[in-house]
C-alpha cells in the first residue's frame, strides 16, 4: 500500500529559516540510505552525455537532505540560494537513485561510492546538464552580495507595464525588433538599452530596471528572431545601428533624451560599436564582460584562430540561439581542416564561420569591425566590468586604448574574481566579499549620468580590484598600477627541462647552465589545454599537475617555494628566444601558481604565432634553425603569491583546443589538412634570456 504523509518541517541551517510544507507519496521500498542525509556540494557539468576531451565539473549550489520514517527530503540550491530542486519524493534501486520534487525538475543519479552522479531531467527528459553531489562536512553558508559601492540607489517603486513587439526602423529601411518594459507614470525616465543577438523577452531585467524609475528595451540586432536581415554577425551594420537605436530609445514616450547602454559579451561589444559612433543622446555605457577586438579573442586570439568558438558558431547559426548542450565537440575538433568543423558537429553551413576562416591575418575587415580602432571617437562615460578569469578581454583592451585618447571620457574599471559567466566557475573559495551585484553597480552609474543625481560616483576611486589571495577588494586611481614594479623571471636548465621532474628554473637572476631546452611537437598529437568544449569558457583556473609532469613536448620552468608573499598586479608579458627547422609554428607560454601540496593552478597564458613575429598584418614565414625573438601578452592578473608558493612557467607550442594548431607547413591552418613534425629549441643564454615580465605591487 502506498503511504502518504502531510506534514510541516522546520529547521534552521545555512544561516536562514527555512519551512518546508511537504507530502510525501512512496510506493517504491522505503528510501534506506543514511548516505543521502547531510550535506553537499553541487557540482554541475554541462551536457546530458559525457563527451570526449575535457570536462568541466563546476562547484554551483549545495544541498541537504534529512532523514524520515517516510524516506528523505531535502533541496538543491545555487550558491546564492536560488532553487535548483526541491526534492519531495526519493526513490532508491540497488545503486539508481531519483530525486523529484513539485515542479518538473528530477535528478537521475546512481551512487560512486559515497558521490551521487547522475542526468538532470525536465518532465522526465535530459535537460543538458549532469550534477554531482560530493559530501561536506559543514553546513553550506549561503554567498551574500558584497555591497562593493555602498550608498543609495533608486528604489523599486514603479508599476510595470511590457510590449515585447516593438519594431524600430534604421536609416536603412531595416526593421529591428525590441521588448520594452516601462514605469507606469508621466516620467520623464532614463532609458537602459540592451542590443542583443541571445534573448530579447527579458522580463526579469524589465521588471528590474523599470520597477526603479527607468525605460528598458532590449533590442534583436539584424538576423536575429524577427528583426530584418538574412545573416547575423557580420557586423557590417552595428555601429550605425547602435546609433539609430540610441537615438530612437532618447525619443520613447517619457523618455528623458539620456540613454545608457548595458550588455553582456557580445552585447558589451555592441554596446562599444554604439558608443564609437558617438549619438548625441548616449549618456553612459556600462558594458559587463565585453567581447574585446576579433583578433584579441573571437574568433583570433593574437591573431590565432580559436576552434572552440565552433561552439558560440553553432549556438547562434539559426535565427534563434540552438541547443549545443549535447554536441560532441570534443571528438570534432581533432577533424581537419577546420573548415568543415560545423558540419562534422552537424551544424550545417555556418557563414559566420566561414567569414572568420577567410580573413586569417589583421586586414581591413577586422579593424573595421573593431572597437580600439575606432576609440577615439567615444564621447560617452564609460563604466567596465569583467573578472581576472573572464576571457572576454574587451573591458581591460579598451580601458587601455581609451587611457591613450588625450580628453577621453571618465572611465571606471572593476574587475572581479569571476570568468565570463561568473564567480561559480573559478576553482577556489574566495571569501564573502567575491560575490558582487553587477546591475546595483550599473544602476547607481545610470542613476548619475542618465537621472542626474549627485552620488559622488564621478568622484570616487575609478578602479575596484579583487586581490586574488587576499581575496579583498582595493580601490586604485589608475590602471595599469603606476607603483607597479616590473620584474624579471627568467627560465633556464641543465638542458633537461622537459616535464616538472626536469631541471626547468624559475628565478630572478639571469639564465645560467646550459644553453636551450629542445622538444618535438606534433600537431597529430598537441599539447593539450584543459577546456570544455561545451562551456563558452576558455580562461580559467584549472589544475595542470599531471600535464605538467607527463608531457614531454612542453618545458617547464620553477621557482623556489617563495619566503614571502608577492603580489602580481597589471599586464604581464614573455619574451622567448627561440628557433625551429619548420616554416611556421607557435610559442605558448603558461603562468601557473604551484601550492605547497604540488598542484599547478593555471594563472594565465598568451601565445606567439611565428608567422606574425613582425605584426598581424604580415606572414613572415622563419628560415628553418634561425633564432628568433618572440614577444608574448601573458594578459593581467592581480593575484597574492603566498609563501611556500612557487612560480612555474611552461613553454609549448600548443594549448589545444583553445588555440588551433599550427601545422608548421607555413601553408594556411585552417584549410590545410596536412602537417610535419617541428623540432624546438628555446634558448636561455646571455644572448637570449627567455623570461616572463611580472608587475609587482611593493607590500
Amino acid at each position: 500500500m502506498c503511504r502518504k504523509r502531510s506534514g510541516s518541517s522546520q529547521r534552521t541551517f545555512f544561516g536562514a529559516l527555512i519551512f518546508a510544507s511537504i507530502t510525501l507519496t512512496s510506493c517504491a521500498p522505503r528510501v534506506s540510505s543514511p548516505a543521502l542525509a547531510g550535506d553537499w556540494d553541487a557540482y554541475i557539468a554541462t551536457g546530458s552525455n559525457a563527451r570526449e576531451g575535457f570536462e568541466g565539473w563546476r562547484r554551483m549550489g549545495f544541498a541537504h537532505f534529512v532523514s524520515g520514517d517516510s524516506g528523505v527530503t531535502g533541496l538543491v540550491r545555487r550558491r546564492t540560494g536560488e532553487a535548483m530542486l526541491d526534492v519531495t519524493h526519493v526513490v532508491a534501486r540497488a545503486d539508481s537513485i531519483l530525486l523529484t520534487g513539485s515542479g518538473e525538475q528530477s535528478l537521475q543519479a546512481a551512487w560512486h561510492g559515497d558521490t551521487l552522479s547522475g542526468v538532470m531531467l525536465t518532465a522526465g527528459k535530459p535537460s543538458g546538464r549532469r550534477m554531482r553531489l560530493v559530501r561536506r562536512s559543514t553546513p553550506f553558508v549561503v554567498e551574500q552580495s558584497y555591497a562593493l559601492w555602498p550608498g543609495a540607489v533608486s528604489d523599486s517603486q514603479y508599476t510595470v507595464s511590457e510590449d515585447t513587439l516593438v519594431f524600430m526602423k534604421t536609416r536603412d529601411g531595416a526593421r529591428l525588433v525590441s521588448y520594452v518594459a516601462r514605469p507606469v507614470g508621466d516620467g520623464p525616465f532614463g532609458v537602459v538599452l540592451q542590443r542583443t543577438p541571445y534573448t530579447r523577452i527579458l522580463h526579469s531585467a524589465g521588471q528590474y530596471w523599470a520597477s526603479r524609475g527607468y525605460i528598458f528595451v532590449a533590442q534583436h540586432v539584424r538576423g536575429r528572431d524577427v528583426s530584418d536581415g538574412k545573416d547575423f554577425g557580420d557586423y557590417d551594420t552595428d555601429v550605425r545601428d547602435g546609433y539609430d537605436a540610441v537615438e530612437w530609445a532618447a525619443t520613447l514616450p517619457g523618455a528623458n533624451g539620456r540613454v545608457g547602454m548595458i550588455g553582456h559579451s557580445d552585447e558589451g561589444r555592441l554596446a562599444w560599436y554604439a558608443a564609437v559612433s558617438a549619438p548625441p543622446h548616449l549618456a553612459a555605457i556600462a558594458p559587463s564582460a565585453a567581447t574585446g577586438d576579433p583578433w584579441r579573442i573571437v574568433p583570433y586570439e593574437d591573431m590565432v584562430f580559436s576552434p572552440i568558438d565552433v561552439a558560440w558558431a553553432c549556438l547562434m547559426r539559426a535565427r534563434t540561439l540552438q541547443n549545443i548542450s549535447d554536441l560532441d565537440i570534443g571528438a570534432a575538433l581533432k577533424h581537419l581542416p577546420l573548415t568543415d568543423l560545423p558540419q562534422q558537429l552537424g551544424c550545417g553551413d555556418v557563414p559566420l564561420w566561414n567569414r572568420w576562416i577567410a580573413h586569417p591575418t589583421l586586414d581591413a575587415y577586422w579593424r573595421e569591425h573593431a572597437v580600439s580602432t575606432n576609440i577615439a571617437k567615444v564621447k560617452a562615460p564609460v563604466l567596465q566590468i569583467s573578472g581576472w578569469y573572464d576571457d572576454s578581454r574587451g573591458p581591460i583592451d579598451y580601458t587601455n586604448a581609451l587611457n591613450k585618447v588625450v580628453g577621453h571620457p571618465y572611465i571606471r574599471l572593476v574587475m572581479g574574481p569571476g570568468a565570463h559567466k561568473g564567480v561559480d566557475y573559478v576553482a577556489g573559495e574566495f571569501g564573502p566579499q567575491s560575490r558582487v551585484d553587477t546591475r546595483r553597480l550599473q544602476l547607481r552609474w545610470f542613476d548619475h549620468y542618465l537621472l542626474g543625481k549627485d552620488n559622488g560616483i564621478d568622484r570616487e576611486p575609478p578602479v575596484d580590484i579583487f586581490v586574488l589571495g587576499d581575496n579583498t577588494w582595493r580601490k586604485e586611481a589608475a590602471w595599469p598600477l603606476m607603483r607597479a614594479v616590473n620584474m624579471q623571471w627568467y627560465v633556464s636548465s641543465g638542458g633537461r627541462a622537459n616535464t616538472s621532474a626536469g631541471d626547468g628554473l624559475l628565478d630572478t637572476v639571469p639564465p645560467r647552465g646550459a644553453v636551450a631546452d629542445t622538444f618535438t611537437y606534433d600537431p597529430a598529437n598537441p599539447t593539450p589545454f584543459l577546456i570544455d568544449s561545451r562551456e563558452l569558457e576558455t580562461s580559467l583556473n584549472e589544475d595542470f599537475t599531471a600535464l605538467n609532469a607527463s608531457r614531454h613536448d612542453a618545458l617547464v620552468f620553477t621557482s623556489k617555494p617563495l619566503t614571502k608573499s608577492i603580489e602580481v598586479t597589471g599586464q604581464m608579458s614573455a619574451t622567448l628566444w627561440a628557433a625551429t627547422d619548420a616554416k611556421d609554428t607557435d610559442w605558448n607560454v603558461m603562468l601557473l601558481d604551484v601550492f605547497p601540496d604540488g598542484h599547478a593552478e593555471r594563472v594565465q597564458d598568451g601565445v606567439a604565432r611565428a608567422r606574425f613575429r613582425q605584426g598581424f598584418d604580415r606572414e613572415v614565414l622563419l628560415k628553418p634553425g634561425s633564432v628568433e625573438r618572440y614577444d608574448i601578452d601573458v594578459w593581467f592578473t592581480s593575484r597574492v603569491f603566498s609563501p611556500g608558493h612557487r612560480l612555474r612557467v611552461s613553454v609549448s607550442s600548443a594549448l589545444f583546443p583553445k588555440y588551433d594548431r599550427n601545422l608548421n607547413t607555413g601553408g594556411n591552418n585552417e584549410r590545410d589538412s596536412t602537417f610535419v613534425v617541428a623540432h624546438q629549441r628555446l634558448l636561455h643564454d646571455t644572448e637570449h634570456p627567455s623570461h616572463v615580465v611580472l608587475p609587482v605591487i611593493v607590500r
